[in-house]
């Protein structure tokens, strides 16, 4: 800073000061002169003007104090009690400060506090240089980037860079921390990193860890580097190192990570990964492995590729893949995903769409993989076009109110190619079209093609009669067009057509109480009657039936169906304590026969029931120190079956088919109190960061607990053919101390098929979760210890895995 300036700028300011009483921000009570001063003495300012050099930084400072002492030849300031001294980002307060103007330099004495560029400084004795925006200063500690930092002297030797020697560092808030790095030197390199030499670490006043060296980043956001490896050992692997692997941000958009597993005994593994987002048009990810697994069959080298890809186009369209591929299933052994380790179906596709005026359009490909079976099925392409029901006045422009208003169309356009692949070594024309009969059994194929269009249409006409009666006539039509048919004739055409009549009412019943707890109850009865007519399409069996085109191939049918739908209804309660529950019970049946069958021309009766009763408030718990309140219980169930009307009897109902299932969940709030929190660091209070005083603090966390219970039974419900049961559960067992657990059981085998565990606990400052995973004949756990400040810095993770 040019000298002269700041000369100048003191005459500026205290020639303004004599008749502007606003600028000052503290009155001075006594300025002592000890050399000749052009200027009166008691028209000294407080404080100097602000200057802007070309770049628009402040080239200026601003100083404060109950008294000041000022030198004018030599162009030196002494401040004295209170003082403060602004400059850029800067600001140092003390008991007392000497400031030189000619060497730009400033000097306290006693406690000095400094906020430099966001961080927080306390020592005593600072030597500052203004110009070099360096300095140092005694008995220090700091506060920068989520960090707590001491030592014998803190050194700012760079624009962002600060030694510090025999200096501690933590990220813990409280007085007395539960955790600190010990260490000879440290060096901080602001908005980076921490490093240091010869480092103890120690957790509660114990050292439990020496480190010759360690580097901890405190960046903030995504930043460019190598991510924690993991290693560690399991019976399978041996010794291994996973995830080791480098991270790279592109700028707001995209985030790639390169990285590799090293297994002692099975090989290595090779792993890319990214995600991408453009707001408003894209996003998307993709992941690729490679893999070379080493076992008791040799060696085998494997890949995978998992993508996705969303695409907003113009014109409201969009574009959406899907890609899912693996050379072979080992690939996947071990996965810690359950999706993975358990697959055996892979599905990729591809999409298209567009919008029509009121309809879209789509076109696409599927293919999906058989992992068991090693078989495969191809859609390539996959083409529709489809119009909902839509009113026949809006063809005419005609308004809503013409007699035809009931009228309504639809149409439907598909064309499909799909292909079947059972052979281990596909060609590229197998995929795109080939048709290679099995050499075992000519009536097989080992590759086989399709290709067809389809049309459907229909109208439809619904309308109220008398305001009860709700009636609807309707008539379909189905045109298709093959590549071939059973025979081997070429590009052969089909159809089929229906026509359908059905009606429905409703009957309502409605029962009041006066001085019941369930103040009504509404019963709702819903009959139907459907009448189908099916002309005969026996000679469509010629025709292929394949992805989204086929025909009907029936005999002539008559299809008259009945049905009856009944729920009920409860309300409970009167006035501000009125309850509703809908649906508390529902009742569904169904009939249907074929008119134009001799021989037993009606179906089963299938009866579907659900009761619903909702969730009920159960109160609280309490009871020596500790509560349960909010406590709250849900439950419903759901049974279903089948009957055939032919084998009723006085002896038996001719029950079939039965499933029943039912939930019960709990769930509440479990109050927790801390009646001794520790108290926080108070150091820093002074910059205006003032902590809470320790007081009993009380936080209250919910839990739930559910179970579901499954069984199928082809006649007898007590005696089932499947009985299943599932448990999840969540709790905080303290304030810091949560679980999780989940089951699937076969009470009809009495084997448990999975259950996972989670136990979580907050350790202040650090956070440790266990999980462990048990599945069939796999099993594998993980430990995990963590900073929650710097969670990929501080990081120690240990994990291992079985197929029995």
């Amino acid at each position: 800073m040019n000298r002269k300036r700041i000369i100048i700028l003191i005459l500026i300011l205290m020639i303004a000061m004599l008749s502007a009483e606003d600028g000052i921000r503290e009155s001075i009570p006594e300025i002592m002169e000890e050399q000749a001063n052009p200027f009166d003495p008691a028209s000294f300012a407080d404080s100097l003007d602000v200057a802007m050099d070309a770049t628009g930084n402040l080239d200026s400072l601003f100083y404060s104090a109950d008294s000041i002492r000022a030198y004018y030849t030599d162009e030196q300031i002494w401040l004295f009690g209170n003082t403060v001294i602004d400059y850029g980002r800067s600001q140092i307060q003390a008991d007392s400060l000497y400031l030189d103007l000619k060497e730009e330099q400033a000097t306290t004495f006693g406690v000095t506090l400094m906020q430099d560029d966001g961080q927080l400084l306390i020592g005593e004795n600072v030597r500052f240089d203004i110009r070099s925006q360096t300095g140092y200063l005694n008995q220090a500690q700091s506060y920068i980037e989520n960090g707590y930092y001491s030592g014998d002297e803190i050194r700012k030797v760079g624009s962002s860079v600060y030694d510090i020697d025999d200096g501690s560092f933590t990220t813990c808030d409280l007085e007395n921390p539960s955790y600190w790095f010990l260490a000879r030197q440290l060096r901080i390199y602001q908005r980076d990193k921490v490093v240091g030499k010869h480092v103890l670490a120690y957790v509660n006043h114990m050292p439990i860890f020496y480190f010759p060296f360690i580097a901890i980043s405190i960046k903030q956001g995504r930043q460019p580097g190598f991510l924690l490896p993991e290693p560690g050992y399991n019976n399978v692997d041996g010794k291994y190192i996973r995830d080791l692997a480098i991270y790279y941000p592109y700028k707001e958009y995209a985030d790639f990570i390169v990285g590799m597993d090293l297994m002692e005994k099975t090989g290595w593994k090779a792993k890319f990964s990214s995600s991408y987002i453009k707001r408003y048009l894209y996003t998307g990810s993709f992941d690729a492995s490679y893999q070379k697994n080493i076992n008791s069959a040799g060696t085998q080298y494997d890949w995978s590729l998992r993508a996705n890809h969303h695409h907003d186009l113009p014109e409201k369209s969009a574009l959406d893949v899907s890609l899912d591929f693996i050379s072979n299933k080992r690939i996947w052994e071990g996965s810690d995903l359950v999706d993975e380790s358990l697959a055996q179906r892979l599905s990729s596709s591809i999409s298209y769409r567009k919008p029509i005026w009121n309809t879209y359009f789509n076109a696409g490909a599927v293919y999906n993989q058989d992992l068991v079976n090693d078989i495969a099925n191809i859609s390539l392409p996959s083409i529709s076009w489809n119009i909902s029901s839509r009113p026949v006045y809006e063809l005419f422009a005609a308004p809503p109110t013409v007699w035809y208003s009931g009228l309504s169309y639809y149409y439907n356009f598909r064309l499909d190619h799909t292909g079947f692949l059972n052979t281990s070594d596909p060609s590229t024309m197998d995929y795109i079209w080939a048709n290679t009969p099995d050499p075992d059994n000519p009536d097989k194929y080992l590759v086989e093609h399709h290709a067809g269009l389809r049309q459907s249409m229909g109208l439809s006409n619904s309308y109220n009669y008398h305001g009860w009666l709700n009636i609807r006539q309707s008539i379909d039509y189905n045109e298709v067009w093959f590549d071939r048919d059973r025979e081997d004739k070429k590009w052969v055409r089909g159809n089929d057509y229906s026509a359908s009549l059905n009606s429905s009412f409703n009957i309502y019943g409605l029962k009041t109480f006066a001085k019941a707890p369930v103040s009504a109850i509404r019963h709702t009865m819903t009959p139907s009657v459907n009448l189908t007519y099916i002309p005969d399409h026996s000679d469509n069996s010629r025709f292929y039936s394949f992805g989204g085109v086929s025909l009907r191939q029936n005999q002539e049918q008559a299809n008259l169906s009945f049905g009856l739908s009944q729920k009920w209804q409860v309300k409970l309660g009167r006035g501000a304590n009125e309850r509703k529950i809908n649906d508390l019970f529902t009742w569904d049946s169904h009939i249907s026969a074929n008119l134009k069958k001799d021989d037993k021309p009606f179906g089963n009766l299938t009866h579907s029931f659900a009761f619903r009763p909702g969730s009920f408030k159960l109160g609280s718990i309490e009871n020596n120190g500790w509560k349960l309140d909010g406590l709250t219980m849900s439950y419903n169930n759901r049974l279903s079956f089948v009957q055939d009307i032919y084998a009723i009897s006085t002896s038996s109902l001719a029950v079939q088919n039965q499933y029943f299932s039912q939930t019960i969940t709990f769930s509440g709030n479990a109050p927790y109190s801390d009646y001794f929190p520790q108290p926080k660091n108070r150091t820093f209070s002074a910059f205006g960061s003032e902590p809470d005083n320790p007081q009993t603090k009380t936080s209250s966390e919910s839990w739930n607990l559910g179970i579901t219970h499954d069984l199928f039974a082809p006649k007898s419900l007590l005696n089932s053919r499947t009985s299943n049961l599932r448990m999840n559960a969540a709790f905080k067992l303290t304030d810091k101390f949560s679980v999780t657990y989940s089951n699937y059981y076969n009470l009809k085998d009495n084997e448990l098929i999975s259950q996972s565990i989670a136990l979580s606990r907050d350790l202040h400052c650090w956070k440790l979760d266990f999980n462990f995973t048990k599945r069939n004949e796999y099993w594998d756990y993980r430990i995990v210890f963590f900073n929650v400040q710097f969670p990929d810095a501080l990081r120690f993770q240990t994990r291992d895995s079985k197929r029995y």
